[in-house]
């Protein structure tokens, strides 16, 4: 039976939103490593040494934990090991469970993990970038649909017992995609890096909310709001003036932040924070006010999380308007090439 896990007493007050991360094979060190860098050096990580307890809940803008356990007395443990160290009374619990196993190791191009969200959720397979990006924004509402999604998307098939002649390639080919696969085929692949200094966060108090990272031409700044906002004749859309649904940010602070920075800034409006699920966030960078006809960045941050691909000014508010009531989906204003690599 493995040792307990190193988890923090559970919060008082708020509860503290996270992810735990478990090393289950420790026959390549190189392929661990691999996992951990494609995370990132993510706000609220902790690894605590074998028979340590975790660290507190590091002093985060948005408190979050990410318990990184490396520990070879969890070698080859299953899911269902880690359900019955989880259930301990007066423990903080995570949102989703991430298992590093010998099939991690074996496919240095995903580098799949093995995840669950606890006794009730079925185990699917998801990619550490895509984890790293879904931690970021587990904290807002209706997360859990989002990973009720990833388990019908990518789910695990039982431990892989080989037919006569095949191999575990074979076997991994008739599976589903991990969750996060197309990630890895952007050039450079999404990645979150702490930001040089402390940066404000970014309260969702509209449906939409567009910031600005590009701090080279205000001329243009100004000239990709007022497309944003009053698209003109030719949408199709009853809305004059979608300034009411999307706030702008248009603070110098943000010059240069990537959006993985950004995304893990957001934060309901703590005043109305159930009504606050915006789907997306838009950034004005540095390709979108040099040539607004490559268009804003669109990053979402629910279902397709960080899935970034970009949509000409005049359609972000039309989309931000239709996917508050529910009339489109995120994929519909996708780019071809998005679309098919996430098989949607």
């Amino acid at each position: 039976m493995p040792p307990a896990l190193p988890l923090p007493p559970a919060d008082d007050g708020p509860r503290v939103s996270g992810m735990l991360l478990i090393r289950t094979h420790h026959g390549d060190d190189d392929a661990w490593r691999d996992v951990l860098h494609r995370m990132g050096d993510l706000p609220g990580m902790a690894a605590p040494l074998p028979e340590h307890d975790a660290h507190a809940v590091l002093r985060e803008p948005i408190p979050r934990r990410l318990i990184v356990v490396d520990d070879p007395a969890w070698q080859d443990a299953t899911p269902e090991d880690v359900g019955e160290a989880l259930d301990t009374d007066g423990a903080w619990v995570p949102d989703l469970v991430l298992l590093a196993t010998d099939r991690t190791a074996a496919n240095p191009d995903l580098r799949p993990l093995l995840a669950f969200r606890g006794p009730d959720g079925e185990a699917f397979r998801i990619t550490p970038r895509q984890a790293a990006l879904t931690y970021l924004v587990l904290h807002l509402p209706y997360q859990e649909m989002t990973l009720e999604d990833f388990e019908e998307w990518a789910p695990a098939e039982p431990e892989w017992e080989p037919d006569e002649d095949e191999t575990a390639e074979d076997w991994e080919d008739d599976l589903p995609d991990p969750v996060g696969a197309f990630l890895e085929s952007l050039n450079p692949p999404p990645r979150y890096e702490r930001p040089a200094r402390e940066l404000p966060l970014l309260t969702q108090e509209n449906d939409g909310l567009l910031v600005r990272t590009d701090f080279t031409d205000d001329a243009a700044w100004e000239s990709l709001l007022d497309s944003v906002h009053r698209p003109g004749p030719g949408y199709d859309d009853p809305i004059d003036d979608f300034g009411d649904y999307i706030d702008a940010l248009d603070d110098p602070v943000f010059d240069g932040a990537t959006p993985e920075q950004l995304m893990a800034l957001v934060r309901p409006d703590e005043e109305d924070a159930e009504e606050s699920d915006a789907e997306v966030l838009l950034i004005a960078d540095a390709t979108a006010m040099r040539d607004p006809g490559q268009g804003v960045l669109v990053v979402p941050l629910t279902g397709r999380i960080g899935c970034a691909f970009r949509l000409i000014p005049e359609q972000a508010g039309i989309m931000v308007a239709n996917l508050m009531i529910g009339n489109q989906d995120i994929e519909d204003y996708m780019d071809d090439r998005t679309r098919e690599g996430l098989g949607a």
